[in-house]
């Protein structure tokens, strides 16, 4: 398809814009197309067409060349992708996947490219490389790659400010296994580039020949790319096309984002608070440290459990007994709650029977926290309601006692359990 020109009146250029360029080539017929390729073929080496696939064979011959070079033209930022796979991997061979620009001429110019480079003798190990404006290209350490020994597949993606480098299993809805990424000596986004799949030999002649068959090669343009973004689609690479990192989630992420806790309602509590709910108690949890995230607590039944009230199961109450309090002996109202637990009182209710008026005193264990006084002859109760509880110290019991002996105090108290 034609490149298609743009105006571009602020600068007074004409920008190439591949708008609807897309190029897929699946190799039908027997022999490469001339139409679509550019090839040339070194000493000892051959390319062949078969069965929909393109056979390169690199042959033996010491500095021999074998390459297609795609004769249609596109701009950053495009997706090359290709269905590699390689017949073995010895010494003084290099197999090279690239994007390299080109001049007026149509014809590769050398100043920059993006490449996958297969030597080496591992099938799981590949180098990646760049070069801009005719600098020397800079070429990575061996990284670790899909196994090029059987049909993997291999992406470049050049943009504007960086290049990307993938690799994973062909026909697969997984994510992406491996990613690179270079901002250094990144191509020239104003240049134009075509595609390229090169075998080169050393100068020491490799011990023999090997095959690299292409069961596909497809080339994606900028206006693809961005619906994939826009659309949702997007690619499964960390830091990719849109920057967002996930706390927890790997360098591949995922195909799409569910945002939601990390439980349902119903479901044992996990993960960092998230959740708007509250967590549903019958005993209190571990207390936490001074800082620390705490979860809101509420009833079994999701009714959030505010101060000065507490969930039912930690609340308590105290019943008199008959006939009242008639001496100065310590009355427990709750005994201690245990490690790190307090009794706090919210309601008191007292009504003296006897002729004899006395003093009530709450004691944190033996501690007087709180003291009052009840009338001789009472005919009715006095309530004392606490809007700020009081409370005992941790693992301490709430007593109540009179002050004089005769006396027929009645008390009835309610309260809650809490650190």
């Amino acid at each position: 398809m034609p490149n298609v020109i743009f105006a571009d009146a602020a600068r007074g250029a004409a920008l190439v814009q591949t708008v609807s360029a897309k190029f897929r080539e699946s190799f039908p017929g027997s022999a490469v197309r001339d139409g679509v390729w550019d090839s040339s073929v070194g000493t000892g080496g051959s390319l062949s067409v078969a069965s929909g696939q393109l056979t390169m064979a690199s042959g033996t011959t010491a500095d021999s060349v074998t390459s297609v070079t795609g004769k249609q033209s596109f701009t950053v930022p495009f997706r090359f992708s290709v269905g590699l796979t390689l017949s073995q991997r010895i010494a003084n061979q290099s197999f090279f996947v690239e994007v390299v620009s080109i001049g007026n001429d149509g014809l590769p110019d050398g100043l920059n490219q993006a490449a996958w480079v297969f030597d080496g003798t591992s099938a799981t190990q590949a180098k990646y490389q760049v070069q801009v404006d005719g600098l020397a290209a800079l070429t990575s350490a061996a990284v670790t790659v899909v196994t090029t020994a059987s049909t993997t597949l291999f992406e470049i993606e050049p943009f504007a400010d960086e290049c990307w480098w993938h690799s994973t299993a062909v026909d697969s809805a997984s994510n992406r296994t491996n990613s690179y990424r270079r901002q250094l000596r990144s191509p020239d986004p104003n240049a134009l580039y075509e595609v390229r799949l090169r075998w080169v030999n050393g100068s020491t002649a490799p011990a023999s020949s090997t095959n690299a068959v292409v069961s596909f090669t497809t080339v994606s343009d900028y206006a693809e790319i961005t619906a994939e973004i826009t659309a949702g689609r997007g690619q499964a690479s960390g830091g990719q096309a849109i920057a967002t990192v996930f706390t927890g989630s790997t360098a591949t992420g995922t195909a799409s984002l569910n945002v939601q806790g990390p439980a349902a309602h119903d479901a044992a509590v996990s993960g960092n608070p998230v959740r708007i709910a509250g967590r549903a108690l019958s005993a209190a949890y571990t207390t936490v440290a001074t800082g620390d995230i705490a979860d809101l607590v509420s009833t079994l039944q999701g009714v959030q459990v505010t101060r000065p009230w507490q969930i039912p199961e930690l609340e308590w109450s105290y019943a008199s007994a008959a006939g009242g309090i008639i001496n100065t002996t310590d009355v427990p109202l709750a005994a201690t709650a245990g490690a790190g637990l307090r009794r706090y009182i919210t309601t008191l209710q007292l009504k003296n029977t006897s002729a004899t008026a006395t003093e009530v005193v709450l004691k944190d264990g033996s501690t007087i926290i709180w003291r009052g006084h009840v009338s001789a002859s009472m005919t009715s109760s006095e309530e004392i309601i606490f809007n700020n509880p009081l409370r005992t110290s941790a693992n301490a019991a709430l007593n109540v006692a009179c002050i004089t002996t005769a006396a027929a105090v009645y008390v009835n108290a309610q309260g809650f359990t809490a650190p």
